[in-house]
């Protein structure tokens, strides 16, 4: 058999060139496409996550888009071109009725990778309605009355109460109803009663939220029960009275002694006998018997008629001359 001339064997060289480039190479111009795509919602906010695209250079940015399945169009939906691997995509363009397909890619450059597309999404179906919260409980003898609010302003809300008494393990339920005040009736008075309360979105197939935190509450006494508490305590504390008292008249009769001692004021010294004490030559006393001794000055005064007054007068005259001589003789006597 004759060898193929140079001429077919170049010939055969330009075919194996011209043909198309394995798959491997073309590989390398897409990116990997991101993984883990997930939606997240809680009372109507609207996530959705993925795991970053890793690459040895450069930075990689993300893309999402939205179509409904009424318009098979893709929309933007303010992330496009991020860095985040996350896009918040509560919006109210998108009503929590449709039903909706989300997609996301990874771009870097030129190079960009396929699309990943979600299930479809119902806000109203599968978004979780969290629990309202409780703002008071007022409390009657044989109710209990709770007050609440949501986040969530939907018109379709509805709301249920489970409870229990504490003590015991039988659980009651309310009807759904959309007010945000429930009575629990038909209670215990002074009773702890616990409860939980739950959310959901009347739709065609109820989405129901998750139970609240246990919450306990008392009841409160009854107007009978309340009067029978004042006399209760009134005659208390008046039987209290009277026992304090014969404890006290007993004890005092008993201790007499001992409690004239503690009552009565302290014998106290005055101070100038206190210094004679001490020092007995002082003459504190031979002072106080002078002193006691001196006689304050004084005068007589009479009140005469003009009769009476000059025969007083004669008769203070006679006497004064008698005097008088009486003494001159005992002088010369002397």
């Amino acid at each position: 058999m004759p060898r193929p001339g140079p001429g077919l064997a170049l010939l055969l060289c330009l075919l194996l060139l011209s043909l198309p480039e394995p798959a491997a190479a073309e590989s390398l111009l897409q990116l990997p496409t991101p993984q883990n795509v997930t939606i997240y919602s809680y009372n109507y906010q609207n996530l959705l996550t993925w795991a970053p695209v890793k690459v040895d250079n450069g930075s990689v940015l993300y893309t999402v888009q939205y179509s409904t399945v009424a318009y098979k169009c893709w929309e933007e939906i303010n992330c496009t071109n991020i860095t985040k691997t996350e896009c918040n995509f509560t919006n109210p363009d998108i009503k929590s009725i449709w039903t909706i397909t989300l997609r996301v890619r990874a771009e870097l450059g030129q190079v960009k990778s396929d699309w990943v597309e979600t299930n479809t999404f119902v806000a109203d179906q599968n978004t979780t309605i969290g629990p309202p919260v409780i703002v008071n409980v007022d409390s009657t003898h044989d109710s209990l009355f709770l007050n609440f609010l949501h986040t969530v302003k939907e018109d379709t809300l509805q709301y249920l109460v489970r409870y229990w008494e504490e003590s015991t393990n039988k659980q009651h339920e309310t009807e759904w109803t959309k007010n945000t005040r429930i009575g629990l009736l038909n209670l215990k008075q002074l009773t702890m009663y616990c409860f939980q309360i739950r959310a959901k979105v009347k739709v065609l197939d109820d989405n129901i939220g998750p139970l609240s935190k246990t919450n306990c509450h008392k009841t409160a006494a009854s107007d009978a029960m309340r009067a029978g508490f004042v006399v209760v305590i009134f005659v208390a504390a008046t039987v209290t009275v009277v026992i304090l008292a014969i404890v006290c008249f007993l004890f005092i009769q008993k201790f007499h002694q001992v409690v004239k001692y503690w009552f009565q004021p302290p014998f106290k010294i005055p101070p100038h006998i206190e210094e004679y004490l001490e020092d007995p030559e002082m003459p504190v006393l031979e002072e106080l018997q002078n002193n006691c001794a001196e006689e304050d000055p004084w005068d007589s005064l009479s009140v005469v008629s003009n009769a009476e007054g000059s025969q007083a007068l004669i008769r203070d005259t006679l006497n004064t001359n008698v005097h008088s001589d009486s003494r001159s003789i005992e002088s010369e006597k002397t």
